[in-house]
C-alpha cells in the first residue's frame, strides 16, 4: 500500500525539478538551499584547525622543492609536508603545530639545513593519534 502511495504522490508531483529545457544542452539545474554549501563547507573544514607551519622552501623549480622535501623527510620522516603552488613559486611548508613553540622548537633544529625558515600562520590537521 505504501507503494502505491508513493508512486501516486510522485506521478502527481512530477518531476519538474529535474525536467531539461531544450536549449540547455545537457545541462541539469540543480534547486537547493544555500544552507547546504554552508553545511558542506563546516563538514570539510571540520579536519582543520588554526595552528602553524613552517616554510623551508620556495622556488618556481618543482624538482628544487621536491628536493628540499626529500632532505627534510630522511630527519623528520613523521613530520607532514605539503606543497603549495602560488604563481609563480612553489612553497613547501612543513608540520602541523598547534603552537607558535611547537614550531619553534623545529625551527631551532632545523637552522642551517634549509635556505628559509619562516613560521606561518595556517590552517592545519588535526594532529594523529599515535
Amino acid at each position: 500500500m505504501e507503494k502505491i502511495a508513493f508512486i501516486l504522490m510522485i506521478s502527481l508531483i512530477g518531476f519538474d525539478g529535474f525536467t531539461q529545457s531544450s536549449d540547455s544542452k545537457g545541462e541539469i539545474n540543480v534547486l537547493k538551499d544555500a544552507r547546504i554549501d554552508h553545511l558542506v563547507e563546516q563538514e570539510m573544514n571540520m579536519n582543520e584547525i588554526p595552528g602553524f607551519r613552517l616554510q623551508i622552501c620556495f622556488d618556481s623549480d618543482k624538482k628544487i622543492v621536491d628536493e628540499a622535501r626529500d632532505q627534510f623527510l630522511k630527519l623528520y620522516p613523521k613530520v607532514d609536508t605539503y606543497i603549495e603552488f602560488e604563481a609563480p613559486h612553489f612553497n613547501l611548508k612543513v608540520g602541523d603545530f598547534r603552537t607558535r613553540s611547537e614550531a619553534e622548537r623545529i625551527k631551532r633544529q632545523i637552522f642551517g639545513e634549509f635556505v628559509i625558515c619562516i613560521i606561518h600562520e595556517d590552517m592545519i590537521q588535526l594532529p594523529r593519534i599515535n
